[in-house]
């Protein structure tokens, strides 16, 4: 199985690899317009999971609802192993169309348990630092420790990208996509599979 991982596209016009599955973890947009999120997925072969991220006003998320390929708050069984999402960040200085308080964040993923998470935001200590400081969500990191995903992928914060462990869980930073980067994962199950950052 082949599996795209992109996020933070912010509007870039991208050429995307064939895949059977792509997962967009976020920020399609730059608060808007809506519309693109339409124009991209008509480019995108295979099956789509996403959830929005925090610059994605609330019409993206009706897109994907609409669509069938809405992650956020759900639990998707596929044959070779469930997934999970949410979009969205913790707080930012910027008062962008789609953050919460941690404690919401808390209490809307509470519950929630799959083989994959696909978060927006990053963990707090994970990816998330900014001028030396983490601003990462503590919820999405206290999540993982207690669900155990075997993987959780984020985005949200354009400097970082890499691959950490949180005990049992492999966390993958995705690199933003206008930066023409993304993930290639060659997946036959959990113990066989080749993750590779990509030009696009």
């Amino acid at each position: 199985m082949r599996i795209l991982v992109i996020a933070d596209i912010h509007n870039a016009e991208l050429k995307l690899p064939d895949a059977d599955l792509t997962i967009i973890a976020g920020d399609f947009t730059n608060n808007g317009p809506v519309d693109f999120v339409e124009r991209f997925l008509e480019e995108v072969r295979g099956d789509v999971l996403a959830i929005p991220g925090n610059m994605d006003p609330k019409g993206v998320l009706d897109i994907l609802e609409r669509r069938g390929v809405s992650i956020h708050r759900k639990v998707v069984e596929l044959d070779e192993f469930s997934v999970f999402g949410f979009g969205g960040s913790s707080k930012t200085p910027f008062d962008t169309p789609f953050e919460f308080d941690d404690e919401e964040i808390e209490e809307m993923i509470s519950g929630f348990r799959a083989d994959i998470a696909v978060f927006h935001d990053t963990p707090y200590e994970f990816f998330d630092w900014i001028n030396g400081k983490s601003v990462g969500s503590m919820a999405i990191r206290k999540w993982i420790e207690n669900v155990k995903p075997k993987i959780a992928f984020c985005a949200h914060i354009h400097e970082h990208k890499g691959f950490a462990r949180l005990n049992d869980s492999l966390i993958i930073k995705v690199p933003p996509a206008y930066k023409r980067e993304c993930l290639l994962i060659d997946f036959r199950d959990f113990r066989n599979f080749i993750v590779r950052f990509i030009r696009i």
